[in-house]
C-alpha cells in the first residue's frame, strides 16, 4: 500500500514539475505592428467619441504616441485631427472639469515618447499630412517590394468622405476603399516590386487636413 501512495506522489509530483516547467519557459512574442496600432487608435478615438468617454480617448491618444513617425515631407502648416496631440486635446475637452483626469493626462502627453527613432516597433511608419482639397485628390506614387505587403491608410477629418485607389504601372486597380468615412485604408501584397501610384480622393465639399501612412 505504502509503495503505491509512494508512485502516485511521485508521478504528480513529476506532472506538477512538468507543468511548472511550461509555465516558466518564455513565450515568443510577435513583432509589434505600427500600422495596425495606429489604425486601433483612430478606432478607439472614433468610440471615445460615440460615447463621450475621455478615458478612452486618452487610451488612444497614448497608443498613437507610442509609435514613433517619420516625416516623409515638410508636413502642411499646423498639425491634423490625427495626432497624439490633438487627441489628449480631445481627450482634456471631454473630461470637462475632472481635475484628476486632466491632470492624469497633461502626464501622460507630457511622457517621453514621441519622437522617439528606437521602440519595438522599429522605424515606425512613414507619415505625410496633406490637404486634399474639396472633390479633389492628392496623388503620389511609392517603390514597393514584391511578395510584401504594401498598407496605405488616409485619415482625414472627421467627417469627410475620403477614399484610396492603388493601381499598379499599367493602370490595373489593386484596390480600392471607398465606403464614405474619413478613414480609408488600403492593404496589397504586390506580386512584383515596382512603382504603385495611391490615389486620395476627398469628396467632401471642404477641404481636409489629411494624414497618409504607409508602411
Amino acid at each position: 500500500m505504502k509503495r503505491k501512495i509512494l508512485i502516485a506522489s511521485g508521478a504528480m509530483m513529476l506532472v506538477a514539475s512538468g507543468a511548472m516547467a511550461q509555465e516558466a519557459a518564455p513565450v515568443a512574442k510577435a513583432p509589434a505592428d505600427p500600422f495596425a496600432q495606429a489604425i486601433a487608435a483612430r478606432q478607439v478615438a472614433d468610440f471615445a467619441r460615440r460615447e463621450g468617454d475621455p478615458h478612452a480617448m486618452l487610451t488612444a491618444a497614448r497608443m498613437l504616441k507610442q509609435v514613433p513617425m517619420t516625416d516623409s515631407a515638410t508636413p502642411a502648416e499646423g498639425d491634423a485631427a490625427f495626432s497624439p496631440d490633438a487627441l489628449f486635446a480631445e481627450a482634456k475637452a471631454l473630461a470637462r472639469n475632472d481635475q484628476a483626469l486632466l491632470l492624469q493626462i497633461r502626464l501622460a502627453q507630457s511622457a517621453a515618447g514621441r519622437g522617439v527613432t528606437e521602440s519595438a516597433f522599429g522605424k515606425g511608419l512613414v507619415r505625410r499630412v496633406q490637404d486634399v482639397g474639396a472633390r479633389n485628390a492628392y496623388r503620389f506614387t511609392v517603390t514597393a517590394k514584391g511578395g510584401e505587403p504594401l498598407r496605405i491608410g488616409a485619415i482625414g477629418d472627421i467627417g469627410t468622405s475620403m477614399y484610396i485607389r492603388l493601381l499598379d504601372a499599367s493602370g490595373k486597380q489593386l484596390c480600392l476603399d471607398d465606403n464614405a468615412d474619413y478613414a480609408p485604408v488600403c492593404a496589397v501584397t504586390p506580386r512584383a516590386s515596382g512603382q504603385y501610384r495611391i490615389d486620395i480622393g476627398n469628396k467632401s465639399a471642404a477641404k481636409s487636413r489629411t494624414v497618409i501612412l504607409s508602411n
